[in-house]
């Protein structure tokens, strides 16, 4: 009665959100799950059946079983569903999610989102003339049809198998008008037990692509219209027998991006493109404009880093992400790779960059210590403008709950002076969640 009593309070003086146009209590139900929305049924008669209406609609989290779906869906009343996130729901058959994703297809969805474990997609999956957005997460493909994705503009899929055949490349010569594509962790099954790890990309027509990959091989074929790449590997140590490999199939790689616009280098790959540096294997020339890089202020990441600034002839913007993490450490370089190899690690490690920084063994002891890591972020600051004779603007991002801003910037300054070919560069430092900004110019 309490409850009847308040909703028609509510209802008599007309509280603000419902007075809302439909189309605006759509856009908010887009923000959180469907079964939240759902629930809303309850405040009022005006708010009955706006949610059968919402032409978004996202089933993930613990409440999320296939029964609820199942229902759910039997009272959802609209035509047309522009996104559906199907995600991690519980006592759920393929026979179930089959048939939720074909009710989303009928409807024309534009933007649809799939992850089930093992989940195998069926062929209905791959025929959609409406699809611009796909993400697929853990699934098998197992494509015994033609793709046709003629719609498809972005397409994300991660730790997703695929079986038989160059099903990379199947896929892409379905879609003609894709221009964003995203691989993480994916794979070939080919029988028992046996998987190749080989993924060749075709996709003159993409203009964005991210790789993360772990051991797989992979071959980038045509990627000419590309303007924005993102790369990153993540290996375990135990990969060093095959380290040689993995740098020339990485510089191969950056062969095919020499063109590209906008480069970002995760920390792992950082690390292997200064072993190719150290081994005197040569690198590329890049008409890159903006490069980010995310490391390690560690020894073994700056070679690296050295050899894309002075192969960056007109790079104008560098964004140095600060990480505390990597797959590869120091010890295991100097140990089990390089000393191996027989290479000097006096050698090796010679430039006098390198000299101020830290191993990854000893990185750890200095980011505790307010006053190292400031002069760690200026050496490298310093190693970044004496190396790149073009750039107008540095960003350095670091997470800290330390007030190092002022003190950093208390060393940056007098710089200047001794940096001939760099007195217009502007630096932006964002410490702590990146919220907070400060800028000075180093003229």
């Amino acid at each position: 009665d309490m409850l009847k009593g308040e909703t028609s309070s509510i209802e008599e003086s007309g509280d603000f959100i419902s007075s809302m146009p439909d189309e605006i209590l759509h856009h908010i139900f887009s923000f959180i799950p469907t079964i939240l929305a759902v629930q809303t049924s309850i405040l009022s008669r005006r708010w009955r059946h706006v949610w059968c209406e919402t032409p978004c609609l996202s089933f993930h989290g613990v409440e999320t079983t296939a029964r609820v779906i199942t229902q759910t869906l039997k009272s959802y009343r609209a035509l047309k569903i522009t996104s559906f996130r199907l995600a991690n729901a519980y006592y759920v058959t393929s026979g179930e999610i089959n048939s939720w994703i074909k009710l989303a297809m009928s409807r024309s969805v534009n933007k649809l989102s799939v992850s089930f474990l093992n989940y195998r997609c069926p062929d209905f999956f791959f025929l959609s003339a409406y699809l611009e957005q796909l993400s697929v997460s853990l699934a098998l493909i197992v494509i015994c049809t033609k793709v046709s994705w003629i719609s498809l503009r972005k397409l994300t899929l991660h730790s997703c198998s695929f079986s038989y055949g160059e099903p990379i490349a199947n896929i892409l010569s379905g879609c003609p008008t894709l221009e964003t594509l995203e691989l993480i962790y994916c794979r070939v099954y080919l029988g028992v037990l046996i998987w190749s790890s080989y993924v060749k990309i075709i996709g003159p027509q993409i203009h964005y692509l991210k790789l993360t990959i772990s051991k797989e091989l992979c071959t980038l074929v045509d990627v000419s219209s590309v303007t924005e790449a993102s790369l990153e590997i993540s290996i375990h140590k135990k990969f060093l027998p095959v380290a040689d490999f993995v740098q020339i199939m990485v510089l191969k790689m950056l062969e095919q991006l020499q063109n590209v616009e906008r480069l970002t280098f995760g920390s792992t790959l950082l690390q292997i493109l200064s072993l190719a540096e150290v081994r005197g294997i040569l690198f590329p020339t890049f008409n890159v404009q903006t490069l980010i890089v995310e490391t390690m202020f560690v020894r073994s990441a700056i070679p690296g880093i050295t050899r894309l600034l002075q192969n960056s002839p007109v790079l104008k913007k560098l964004i140095a992400k600060a990480t505390c993490s990597g797959s590869i450490d120091d010890y295991g370089l100097d140990g089990h790779y390089l000393s191996l190899r027989g290479l000097n690690l006096d050698q090796c490690w010679r430039s006098e960059y390198m000299q101020n920084f830290p191993t990854s063994v000893g990185i750890g002891s200095m980011v505790r210590c307010e006053n190292a890591v400031s002069k760690l972020l200026a050496s490298f600051l310093e190693l970044v403008l004496k190396n790149s004779k073009t750039l107008e603007m540095m960003v350095v991002q670091f997470r800290t709950t330390r007030p190092l801003a002022l003190e950093f910037f208390s060393q940056l300054l007098p710089m200047p002076p001794t940096l001939p070919h760099n007195n217009n560069v502007s630096l932006v430092l964002n410490p702590s969640n990146y919220s907070l900004t400060a800028s000075v110019s180093l003229s």
